[in-house]
């Protein structure tokens, strides 16, 4: 359940020279050595939660303080991909989208019993849904399977993933009015469909 409460979880934390992994206190509390003046990205696992990852950059003479909420694993639950980019109008991943696959591979074995839907979506706004016979539906499937491959192709059995195209049917932005609201609708979403008997 979502109770705001610390849990137990592993902790990541990375800049592009420096990664170290940390293991929080039951009460969810974690202590970790930054690089002054850097970017730096946290990576934060729990069984039974989704997974998140921040980034904030360390500021000399200041200690940041983060609290990272993880999202409970309930049937119907989804999050987004969000640091999963395409190149626009293929299924081609952007170099930048590189770290986001291992952080979902790590939570598929995290959770064993889990069963989840990878939702393809694209940007097509101010138009009407597109039909499924056609190459912009095709694109957000081809996108989700994407995915799938390569959960797949990594070890995680077939019997936890399903892959679907949404067109551009649940756009975040149907009138998406710049990039940022346009890149939110080229997304690919995970669905939680059974977390299993644990």
């Amino acid at each position: 359940p979502d109770t705001g409460e610390g849990i137990s979880g592993e902790v990541i934390v990375h800049t592009r020279e420096f990664r170290d992994t940390i293991y929080t206190d039951t009460t969810g509390t974690f202590t970790a050595d930054l690089p002054a003046g850097e970017m730096f990205g946290v990576d934060v696992f729990a069984p039974g939660h989704f997974f998140e990852t921040i980034y904030q950059r360390a500021v000399v003479g200041r200690v940041p303080r983060l609290e990272i909420p993880l999202k409970p694993l309930v049937p119907g639950a989804a999050i987004d991909l969000k640091h999963l980019y395409f190149v626009g109008n293929q299924d081609t991943l952007l170099k930048r989208s590189e770290p986001e696959l291992p952080k979902l591979l790590k939570f598929m074995r995290l959770n064993p019993l889990l069963q989840i839907e990878i939702a393809g979506h694209i940007n097509l706004p101010n138009q009407p849904p597109v039909s499924e016979d056609s190459w912009n539906y095709d694109l957000s499937v081809r996108r989700a399977k994407r995915v799938y491959d390569y959960l797949i192709t990594n070890g995680i059995d077939s019997i936890q993933l399903v892959y679907k195209g949404y067109g551009n049917w649940q756009m975040r932005y149907p009138r998406a009015r710049d990039e940022t609201q346009q890149a939110l609708n080229r997304r690919v979403e995970i669905k939680v469909l059974s977390v299993g008997k644990q």
